[in-house]
């Protein structure tokens, strides 16, 4: 998170030996107050779209509501395919023969490459 340390305190004794040492804590109130409102928020999102749930679960929105006073539709220009998804849709039907009984057990990468 931005590079920052902790630091430790040391105290010594009057002979200059270490008698103790107390590192500052890794994260500070403020930090985990930041962490819970982001999961709480999270928590609050569908896992698909993104979208905060009490708007996409709302009756109000449901395009088979004829009473409805919004619903959702495909946005202008879409669908598009992400051909990296695409990429990897392709290695794991490729390779799910490799391991019938877990397919999903197989970790899949790809990369782009320049052609030519």
């Amino acid at each position: 998170m931005e590079g920052w340390e902790p630091s430790t305190v040391y105290e010594h004794n009057a002979d200059g030996r270490l008698v103790r040492s107390t590192p500052e804590p890794e994260w500070n109130d403020q930090q985990v107050a930041l962490l819970v409102a982001l999961e709480e928020y999270e928590a609050g999102l569908c896992k698909r779209c993104g979208t905060d749930l009490v708007e996409a679960t709302d009756p109000a929105h449901d395009f088979n509501n004829p009473l409805a006073t919004a619903v959702y539709l495909p946005a202008p220009g879409t669908p598009v395919q992400c051909h990296c998804c695409a990429a990897l849709e392709r290695s794991e039907q490729q390779t799910g023969v490799q391991n019938p009984q877990f397919p999903a057990a197989i970790m899949h990468a790809v990369q782009l490459v320049r052609r030519g």
